[in-house]
Parts: structure tokens; sequence; C-alpha cells
């Protein structure tokens, strides 16, 4: 009995070993071909990342100086040019506004404004005449829209500096007069006109270094500046009376 019992525990015995051998080399296998796909999975290229294209250079350069300078250019063709027979009222008028016939001056500046209502030159000696009769803001407007027109129109700035003197504006009349001298270093009126409001304030250094400017380009301001009543304060300095004598 007991060796018919031994032979059975010893069938069975190795009835597992070998179930258990076979699911060993089962699992071994299955281990080893997950493996292998993992690894090839590593090594397989994925799909390609889109490279970023790079920026295409803007052809738009108005940053670069010679486009500056175009640009300058550009707005200087751009500049309104004005009916001729406008431009007739307008010289017209200018005679009387320089003989100070305010009133008649503006009618025919009324004129070539009507023929031209973008003619730059009327507007501004338009608003330099109200600006004498005391309409300063008014003035100063047209002045104004005469630059917005054209504003390298130096005699535009120097108008304006003379409404802002009139209203006894004197920060913006300086800025004003210096505006036109930065367009043009010659235009003696503007040192003038400078000299002046420094006059009125009785700034006597700041008078005598811009008068000398105008009267270096003009010898004909002394006169005007010996009766000019802005230099009342710093009249009796010795230093002005020697810079304005005939």
């Amino acid at each position: 009995m007991r060796k018919r019992s031994s032979s059975k525990i010893i069938i069975s015995l190795g009835i597992v070993l070998v179930i258990a051998i076979t699911v060993f080399y089962t699992l071994q296998s299955n281990s080893t071909f997950s493996f292998t796909s993992e690894f090839e999975q590593t090594l397989s290229p994925t799909e390609p990342e889109e490279i970023p294209a790079a920026p295409e250079k803007s052809l738009d350069s108005s940053s670069e100086p010679q486009d500056k300078e175009l640009s300058r250019t550009s707005a200087l063709l751009s500049v309104h040019i004005s009916d001729s027979q406008a431009l007739i009222l307008y010289e017209q008028g200018l005679k009387l506004y320089y003989q100070r016939q305010f009133p008649e001056a503006l009618d025919l500046f009324n004129q070539a404004l009507q023929i031209d209502d973008h003619c730059y030159e009327a507007l501004n000696a338009k608003g330099a005449a109200l600006a004498f009769q005391g309409h300063h803001n008014q003035g100063l407007a047209l002045i104004k829209q005469a630059l917005d027109l054209n504003p390298s129109f130096v005699y535009a700035h120097f108008n304006q500096g003379l409404a802002y003197e009139l209203a006894d504006r004197w920060d913006e009349s300086i800025a004003s007069y210096q505006k036109a001298l930065q367009l043009d270093d010659q235009d003696t009126w503007s040192y003038y006109g400078i000299a002046s409001i420094y006059g009125r304030q009785g700034n006597v250094d700041k008078v005598l270094e811009y008068l000398k400017l105008a009267i270096a380009l003009d010898t004909d301001v002394k006169e005007v500046a010996r009766n000019e009543q802005d230099f009342l304060p710093v009249r009796s300095d010795p230093r002005f009376q020697t810079l304005v004598k005939p």
C-alpha cells in the first residue's frame, strides 16, 4: 500500500513540476516580449515635432534712418499748395497788416480763405491780426491750423510766439520763437521776440544775449529796440544803451 501511495505522490509531484516549468517559461516569454516591445517603442521615432517657422523679416523698415528721411521728404511733398489767387489776396492783406491796418487786412485774408480754405499763409496772418486785436485764443487757433497744414512754416511759429506774447503767456511764447529758430537760425525777429520777453521780465543778461544775435543779423534792430516799450525795465542799463546806440 505504501509503495502504491508513494508512486502516486511521485507522479503527482512530477505533474506539478511539469506544470510549474511550463508556467515559468510562459511567463518568462511574455516578460521578454513586453520588455522588447517597450525597448523597441523607446527606439522607434515618434511623429516628428513641428519646428516653428522662423519669423519672416518685416518688410516695414520705417525705423531705418533712410526711411525716416524719406518720411520727412514725403511730409514736405504733401504740404498743401495754396491757390495762386488766394496768395495774391494774402500778399495784399499782408502789406496792410504791416501797416497795422488790421480790419482791412482781415478782409483780404478772409477773401483768400473763401477761395482756398487751406491757404495756410492766410490762416497764419489772420490769426496774428486777430491776436493784435485782443482775440488771442481765436488767433492762436488759426495759427495752429496753419501749422497743422505746414509744420515747417517758420512765419507761423513766429506768429504763434507773438500771439502768446500778446497774451502774456511768456514761456509758451519763448518756446514758439525757439521752434522758429530751430527751423531757421537766421530768423532775426524770433531772436528779437525772445529778447523783448526777457525785457519785460527785467532780465538784462538774457536781453543782451538775444538782442546781440538779432542785431548781428540786421543792424536796423537797434533803432527798433531803442523805441521798444518792452525794454523799458532794462533801458537804463549801460550795457543795453551801448548795444543799441546808433
